[in-house]
């Protein structure tokens, strides 16, 4: 027999909020520090992966309220960066989906097909447009932008369902302020040697497995959850 080990299980009456403080919080602290981190939702279709990444089945839908994954690790980000006035940090962000295993940019105005690159020093990669956020607004407003064309449909199971992965990444840079002579209070003691910081925070929302015998999916919806369950 298989046996698996949780780090964590939450019961039906547990909230996004819960969730948030105790699975990811902490790696979201750790990506504003310096190191890179993932969080991402996995299961099958109808299962809340988007609910609980969005808050609600729209990203924009979910910021009226506390929202979900996205928007908390958004909000602690600039929360974070307000904490460290001796740093100067830079945030960029991208938006892509995974649909049909094929890889598009939906901050892009074209359609295209984006290729998987490799390179010895940045290692895996995708060539997609990324865009400066300065504050927690613009970043949900880029959110807002890209969500617009991502895949959805509705199934047997679900009304709204993720016909496709998609992953959103905030890359942090940072370096320490230089300290400079007559500042006052405002003046730093730090090191100054413009040593830069690089890391990024992957949310990435997964299209659920799914049966055909419960989706009644046909046509174009049973090729993509073909394409979702080979994942």
């Amino acid at each position: 027999r298989t046996f698996f080990t949780f780090d964590k299980v939450f019961g039906e009456e547990a909230n996004t909020t819960q969730v948030y403080d105790s699975v990811a919080k902490g790696i979201v602290s750790s990506v504003v520090n310096g190191l890179n981190g993932t969080i991402f939702a996995y299961g099958q279709t109808s299962s809340g992966k988007t609910y609980t990444m969005q808050g609600s089945g729209t990203i924009q839908d979910g910021a009226s309220s506390a929202g979900g994954i996205v928007h908390m690790a958004a909000r602690d980000i600039f929360a974070h960066i307000q904490s460290q006035p001796d740093r100067m940090f830079l945030v960029r962000a991208s938006f892509l989906e995974i649909y049909n295993e094929e890889v598009r940019d939906l901050l892009s105005n074209t359609n295209h097909t984006l290729q998987i690159r490799e390179d010895p020093r940045r290692g895996v990669f995708v060539q997609s447009q990324e865009e400066m956020v300065t504050d927690f607004s613009s970043l949900l407003t880029l959110l807002f932008q890209g969500e617009k064309s991502r895949a959805v449909a509705s199934t047997g199971m679900n009304e709204r369902s993720s016909r496709s992965h998609t992953i959103f990444r905030i890359t942090i840079e940072s370096r320490e302020k230089e300290a400079e002579e007559g500042n006052g209070e405002n003046e730093y003691s730090g090191s100054g040697d413009g040593a830069v910081r690089i890391s990024t925070l992957n949310l990435v929302d997964l299209a659920g497995s799914e049966s055909v015998r419960h989706t009644g999916a046909t046509g174009d919806r049973q090729k993509e959850g073909g394409m979702i369950n080979q994942r």
